[in-house]
C-alpha cells in the first residue's frame, strides 16, 4: 500500500503543534496528510485577502519528515464573510427557506455567485501550494452530496427546465415520455416544471430527472475545480472523497471517470463486514484496472460510542489492502475540542497524547509499510463475478412511491453476501461497462434495460456466459414508467420469459388487516415456492415481491405453490448458444433457497468457491499473495490451499490459524 495518511487540522492546532504533530505522524508510519478541507476562512478571512503562510510552513514541516500531502479545495464550508455578504450561495429548500450559515455544504453547486468565489480559492490555493514539492495530490471539497438537502432556488430551476428542454426538445414531447395523462399533469410551458420532491408525492417521471440533474450538476461543480487545478499544478493527482457502498445521491461511476484514483470514506463500523467488502468492491471497479483508495476511516468509532478492540484496526486495514487499495488514510489526528464533530475519535485524544487509538494504528501501519516494496506490485483481485448496478434503477426506485419496498441496495447487498461467504470476488458495475472476463453476471432487480446492454448480455450468454437475473427485470422504461407490453423488455428471449406485472407481498386484505380503520395492520406474505435444481428438490419462500411470469421458451424449475399465482413459474432457466440463464421471478428469498439458487449458477458459470471459513474470515487472493483476515473475536483455522512464504502470521501445511481479528499474509512458492 503507497499511502498511509491521516486527516489533519493544523489551522485549528495551530502552528506550535507542526513539529510535535509531524514527529508523531512519522514514528506512527504515516507519510501523507490530508489538510484544508474546512478552512476556507483562515485561507482567506475576507474577500481577496489571502492567509496562507500557516499551510505554507505545515507542509513544510511534514516535507521534514517525509510526508507527503493531499491538499483540499475548501469548498464544503464557504466562510461567514461569504454567505452574509452573498446569500445567494446558499442553497433554497424545497419550502422556499434559504439555508443559513452554520453547517457545511449549504451551498447551491450551480450558483454563478459561489463558482466565481470556488474560482478564485482554488486557483489562489494551486498556485500556492503547488510550490511545496511534497503537495502531490488534490481532494476536491468533501464527500459532493446533498448534505444540507438539494437546491430548488430560482437559478437551479431555470437550469433544470433548461436541461429538460435540451433533454427531450419539446414540452410535447416531455409530455409523452413522463406520460402525463395523469391527474392533468400535462406542461404547457418549460417555467411550469419545477424540480420534484418525493415529499410531495411529485410525479415519479419529475423526481427521476430532478435526481439526474443534481447529480450532473454536482459533478459539473467538481470538474470545474479539478479544470482549474490540473491547468496550474500539472501532473497532480486530482480526486475527491466518496461514501458507500453505493451513495444513492450522485453517480459515482461518471464523477470518478474523470478524475484520477475513486476514493471512498468507509468506517468499518457503518456496515456489517459483507458490506463493507461490498464498498471496497464497488470502488475497485469504479476505475478498472486502477487501486483505489480510503480516504477515510476510524481509529475509532464513528459512532462515538465503543472502540474497536484491539487489532480490529489492523484487520480492517488488511482487508482493505487485499480488496485492492493503494491508501488509507483515519479521520483523523487528534479528537477536537470543539464543533459538530467533537466525539469523533482521533489517533491522538482531545489531550494532544499518544495512546491506545494511536498505538493500534502505529502498530497497523508500521507492519503494512514494512511490507511496502515486498508487495508493492501485486495485481487487483480477479472478480469472476460481476454485478450490475444502475444509477437509472437506484434513482427510479427512490422517486417512485411503491418501489421503495423493493430496497434495491438490500437486494444488491443479498447477492454480494452470497459471494463473500463463499470467498468469491465480485465487481459492482455500472450496466455500459464490458462484461468480458466475467464468468457469471448478475442483475439484481434491474427494472430498465437498454437495448444495448440487452444486447451485450446476449452476446455473453450465447459466448459461454451465465446470467442470473432477480425480480423487476426489463419492466419500466428510462422515465420510470411501466412498459405497455410485457417485460422484461429487450431480454424476453434470452430469459425466456414474459412479465405480466407482480404483487407486493404485504396484506392489508385479511378480516383483521387494514390500511387506516381503525388502525393500519398488516403481515408479510411469504409465498412458498417448490421445484427441482439441478435434479434436486427444493422448497423455499420469496417475500417483498413476486413476477407474474408465463414461458416463453425456458424451463420452468421451481413454481409458487400457494396465493394467486399457484402453479406459475418462478424460477426459469434457459439455454442460449454456449451459455444459460436462470431468471428468479421473486424478491427476497429465504437464506437456504437463495443458498441453492446461487451455488447452481456458480456450479454452471464454473466459478469455484474459495478456501472454506467462518462467516466473516475472508480469504482473498492477489496475484500469487493470500491474505487471510479473521473479523471475528474467536480464534480459527482456515485450510488456505497454498504452500509458501508467511509475511505476516504464520501458516504451516497451507493452514493458518489466526488469532481474534488476525491476519495472514502468505506468498506462494
Amino acid at each position: 500500500m503507497k499511502y498511509l495518511g491521516c486527516a489533519y487540522y493544523p489551522e485549528y492546532w495551530g502552528e506550535e503543534r507542526y513539529e510535535l504533530d509531524a514527529q508523531l505522524m512519522q514514528e506512527a508510519g504515516i507519510n501523507i496528510a490530508r489538510i484544508g478541507e474546512f478552512a476556507w476562512s483562515r485561507m482567506e478571512p475576507e474577500e481577496g485577502t489571502f492567509t496562507l503562510d500557516w499551510l505554507h510552513e505545515c507542509a513544510a514541516v511534514l516535507a521534514k519528515y517525509g510526508i507527503e500531502v493531499l491538499m483540499c479545495t475548501p469548498t464544503a464550508t464557504p466562510p461567514a464573510w461569504l454567505t452574509s455578504a452573498c446569500p445567494d450561495v446558499c442553497l433554497v429548500h424545497a419550502d422556499g427557506s434559504r439555508s443559513i450559515h452554520g453547517n457545511r455544504r449549504h451551498y447551491c453547486s450551480t450558483s454563478d455567485t459561489y463558482r466565481r468565489h470556488t474560482g478564485r480559492i482554488v486557483s489562489v490555493l494551486a498556485e500556492q501550494m503547488s510550490q511545496n514539492d511534497n503537495v502531490t495530490c488534490w481532494q476536491l471539497d468533501n464527500e459532493f452530496g446533498p448534505e444540507a438537502g438539494w437546491c430548488h432556488c430560482e437559478g437551479c430551476q431555470a437550469r433544470f427546465q433548461a436541461w429538460l428542454k435540451a433533454k427531450y426538445g419539446s414540452i410535447e414531447e416531455l409530455n409523452r415520455r413522463w406520460a402525463t395523462g395523469f391527474w392533468s399533469m400535462d406542461y404547457s410551458d418549460w417555467r411550469q416544471v419545477r424540480l420534484g420532491d418525493n415529499v410531495q408525492n411529485h410525479y415519479s417521471s419529475r423526481n427521476l430527472d430532478s435526481r439526474r440533474f443534481w447529480s450532473e450538476m454536482m459533478t459539473d461543480y467538481a470538474l470545474f475545480q479539478a479544470e482549474i487545478i490540473r491547468r496550474i499544478h500539472p501532473g497532480a493527482l486530482v480526486t475527491t472523497n466518496g461514501m458507500g457502498p453505493i451513495f444513492p445521491p450522485i453517480d459515482y461511476y461518471k464523477m470518478f471517470d474523470k478524475l484520477d484514483v475513486a476514493c471512498d470514506d468507509l468506517y468499518f463500523d457503518i456496515a456489517t463486514m459483507d458490506a463493507d467488502a461490498a464498498a471496497m468492491n464497488v470502488f475497485r471497479a469504479m476505475k478498472p484496472g486502477k487501486r483505489y483508495w480510503i480516504t477515510e476511516t476510524g481509529s475509532g468509532a464513528l459512532s462515538h460510542d465503543k472502540p474497536p478492540v484491539p487489532g480490529q484496526f489492523r484487520a480492517w486495514a488488511w482487508s482493505s489492502f487485499a480488496h485492492g487499495a493503494d491508501a488509507h488514510f483515519v479521520f483523523r489526528w487528534r479528537t477536537c475540542l470543539s464543533g459538530q464533530e467533537q466525539e469523533v475519535q482521533g489517533m491522538l485524544e482531545h489531550s494532544g497524547e499518544p495512546r491506545h487509538r494511536y498505538n493500534s494504528v502505529k502498530s497497523c501501519f508500521r507492519e503494512i509499510a514494512a511490507l511496502r516494496d515486498e508487495l508493492k506490485d501485486l495485481p487487483l483481485p480477479e472478480a469472476p463475478v460481476a454485478i450490475v448496478q444502475d444509477y437509472n434503477v437506484l434513482w427510479g426506485y427512490e422517486s417512485s412511491r411503491v418501489g421503495r419496498d423493493v430496497d434495491y441496495q438490500r437486494r444488491i447487498f443479498d447477492i454480494h453476501k452470497q459471494l463473500y461467504d463463499r470467498n468469491i470476488v465480485a465487481d459492482i458495475i455500472p450496466p455500459d461497462r464490458p462484461l468480458d472476463g466475467y464468468r457469471l453476471v448478475v442483475l439484481p432487480s434491474l427494472m430498465m434495460i437498454d437495448a444495448d446492454l440487452a444486447a451485450r448480455l446476449k452476446d455473453f450468454v450465447e459466448a459461454g456466459g451465465t446470467l442470473l437475473a432477480l425480480g423487476q427485470i426489463g419492466m419500466r422504461d428510462f422515465n420510470d414508467n411501466y412498459l405497455a407490453e410485457p417485460g422484461p423488455q429487450h431480454l424476453r428471449h434470452l430469459l425466456g420469459v414474459t412479465i405480466h406485472g407482480g404483487m407486493y407481498l404485504t396484506s392489508f386484505t385479511g378480516t383483521d388487516e387494514a390500511l387506516w380503520v381503525p388502525a393500519r395492520n398488516c403481515r408479510a406474505v411469504e409465498l412458498p415456492v417448490a421445484g427441482k435444481i439441478a435434479g434436486e428438490p427444493v422448497t423455499g419462500t420469496a417475500r417483498v415481491w413476486a413476477a407474474d411470469v408465463a414461458l416463453a421458451g425456458g424451463t420452468m424449475l421451481l413454481e409458487f405453490a400457494a396465493d394467486a399465482y399457484d402453479r406459475q413459474p418462478a424460477v426459469v432457466e434457459n439455454l442460449t448458444g454456449r451459455g444459460y440463464s436462470l431468471y428468479v421471478g421473486a424478491l427476497a428469498l429465504n437464506e437456504a433457497l437463495a443458498d441453492e439458487i446461487v451455488q447452481h449458477v456458480l456450479d454452471v458459470a464454473d466459478v469455484a468457491s474459495g478456501p472454506a471459513s467462518p462467516e466473516y474470515v475472508e480469504v482473498i487472493r492477489r496475484g500469487n499473495v493470500t491474505f487471510a483476515v479473521n473479523h471475528t473475536a474467536e480464534p480459527v483455522e482456515v485450510n488456505l490451499g497454498v504452500s509458501g512464504t508467511a509475511l505476516v502470521g504464520t501458516c504451516a501445511g497451507g493452514v493458518t490459524t489466526l488469532d481474534p481479528y488476525g491476519v495472514c499474509v502468505v506468498r506462494a512458492s
